[in-house]
């Protein structure tokens, strides 16, 4: 059984919600949703994926995938290829003009992070910088199974 996270790490776990709720409300980009920046964000990382994939990993219906996937083929942001493995289905990956989006996205949301950071007092700003080989491990820490 895994024990419950402390005090200071739930406090931690919830200001991360709140700078995530902050990111997604201060999010400058109106033509691609926050899934779509999901989906392109997984397919630069992770490579071609099948719809029905997609849809698991993004936590959304397969219709709405598939929408999703058509509004940014629209934009010239995804392709799609047949499946060498099955001719009836087709992968979806990311194109140049979608990873320029997606490096765009990120860029302005960066801007957007370091002007609020500078708006922090050097004691918080150090911390925060302090933190940093913390934060960056985080993504890659493994997730830990419960026990039955």
């Amino acid at each position: 059984m895994t024990d419950a996270p402390s005090a200071d790490l739930a406090d931690l776990g919830r200001a991360f919600e709140e700078i995530t709720a902050w990111l997604r409300r201060s999010r400058s980009t109106s033509e691609v949703s926050a899934t779509g920046l999901s989906l392109l964000d997984r397919l630069d990382a992770g490579g071609a994926l099948r719809v029905t994939d997609l849809a698991t990993l993004e936590g959304v219906t397969q219709p709405a995938a598939t929408a999703l996937v058509n509004r940014l083929a629209d934009q010239g942001w995804v392709g799609r290829a047949a499946d060498p493995s099955d001719g009836r289905a087709s992968l979806v990956s990311i194109t140049d003009a979608g990873r320029q989006r997606l490096r765009q996205h990120r860029d302005e949301r960066s801007r957007r992070i370091a002007d609020r950071l500078a708006l922090l007092d050097a004691a918080d700003q150090a911390a925060l910088r302090a933190a940093l080989p913390a934060l960056r491990h985080l993504p890659a820490a493994p997730v830990a199974r419960p026990n039955p």
